[in-house]
């Protein structure tokens, strides 16, 4: 075959797949939107998934009942948790999941497992009408090949690989209320599937019975005396009276105030880590290490680590040129010398800006002053806070030039974690 003619043919076959790709710019924008800016951008930094009942909403026009967001790693989910849901109110936690109240939005995050891509997402999904996702990495809707059409039919087809297939035989019960309906076939398929369950203990049952599918069962498997032999038929016989307890028609219980460190410590096993500064003072790091935490109270199976890789180390400083020296705003008789290490005369130290806010500096107004650069060193660090931090040493290491500093106090010299 002609080469030339094959690569036209590709050609069209692209033009073609273009042409038909589904136009999902409404969809996105109305997502963004219901978000917020705020969310968004946090979803975007720890490259977080969303998926299942929102997208189809999004798609049906039905009202979004809540956010499921799906992480790609622990240390995203631990990252995320901490920076964006720490302080939020926790309506539910469970060994699945943990519901936030956030800003008024219903967001749930996903913990039983973490997913690399969308399509792991939807391999542990039970209906092709829930494989609907956005990834916020990409930017980008994804979704299973049925998914739009199942739902424009508003069919339940099953995937029999689903984590929770029992979940799956309640929840056709919601979807019939929504209109969905389901074959025979397909319901046969889901019970096959719960027959195939190989449930040993009573830990396996809670793992597939508890959590966010219903309060209810949660209290029945606490009632069970789990050191003795796991008995099914016990099981089965106390969910016979379960629609006759009090507490059948009640909203859910909810936690006692749950602790965001503990989740995120229970959920990802990953150790906190810190670092030590000046007069032994403890600095924690953010899970993501881009924030500290003062006065941090190590515990015992925390991670102590170097600091000089999660500050930044090249720091400046507006000074006072007199005949080639130079010396300090706030006290004329303190001087840097090029190349050296200088220590500061008080407790409270030397103070100094990162790059990009050297225009709140104290002495940014003044007429004669130099912009200095030094090096420093994580154990000699005394404070920090969003515009200067303090240090009892540094060294000199250049005097920066105007010109690259002057009108560019919006961009950095040098990256750092924060």
């Amino acid at each position: 075959m002609d080469f030339l003619k094959v690569v036209d043919e590709l050609k069209s076959l692209q033009t073609e797949i273009e042409e038909n790709k589904v136009d999902t710019r409404f969809e996105k924008n109305k997502l963004y939107d219901y978000l917020g800016k705020s969310l968004v951008e946090s979803l975007e930094e720890y490259n977080v998934i969303l998926a299942g009942g929102t997208i189809a909403s999004l798609f049906t026009s039905s009202e979004i009942n809540d956010i499921d967001l799906y992480f790609r790693s622990k240390e995203d989910f631990a990252a995320f948790a901490e920076r964006v849901m720490d302080g939020e109110w926790i309506t539910s936690h469970t060994n699945k999941s943990t519901l936030f109240q956030y800003d008024e939005l219903p967001v749930q995050l996903i913990h039983f497992s973490f997913f690399k891509e969308v399509e792991d997402v939807f391999d542990s999904f039970d209906f092709t009408v829930c494989m609907g996702a956005f990834d916020f990495k990409t930017k980008e809707f994804v979704f299973h090949k049925d998914f739009l059409k199942h739902n424009s039919q508003k069919i339940l087809k099953f995937n029999s690989n689903t984590d929770y297939p029992l979940v799956s035989l309640m929840r056709t019960d919601k979807y019939q209320k929504k209109g969905y309906s389901i074959s025979k076939t397909e319901m046969f398929r889901i019970i096959l599937t719960c027959m195939d369950l190989k449930i040993d203990s009573y830990d396996e049952l809670e793992d597939h019975l508890g959590g966010m599918y219903g309060e209810s069962f949660d209290n029945i498997l606490e009632e069970l005396d789990k050191e003795e032999e796991f008995d099914l038929a016990i099981v089965i016989d106390k969910i016979k009276d379960l629609s006759l307890r009090d507490d059948y028609f009640k909203e859910i219980k909810l936690p006692e105030n749950p602790d965001i460190q503990a989740i995120i410590k229970k959920v990802c096993n990953i150790k906190r880590k810190y670092f030590t500064a000046y007069n032994d003072r403890k600095y924690g790091l953010s899970y993501d290490g881009k924030t500290l935490e003062k006065y941090y109270d190590p515990e015992e199976d925390d991670e102590e680590v170097d600091g000089n890789n999660y500050i930044q180390r090249k720091l400046y400083k507006f000074v006072k040129k007199v005949d080639d020296r130079y010396y300090s705003f706030y006290d004329n008789s303190f001087e840097y010398v090029l190349g050296e290490i200088v220590e500061g005369n008080s407790t409270n130290g030397l103070y100094f800006n990162e790059f990009n806010k050297i225009n709140q500096s104290s002495f940014f107004d003044k007429n004669d002053k130099i912009l200095i650069e030094v090096e420093v060193d994580a154990k000699d660090l005394i404070d920090i806070n969003y515009t200067t931090s303090q240090y009892k040493k540094c060294k000199m290491l250049r005097e920066v030039p105007e010109e690259e500093w002057n009108n560019s106090t919006d961009k950095s010299l040098e990256k750092a974690p924060f």
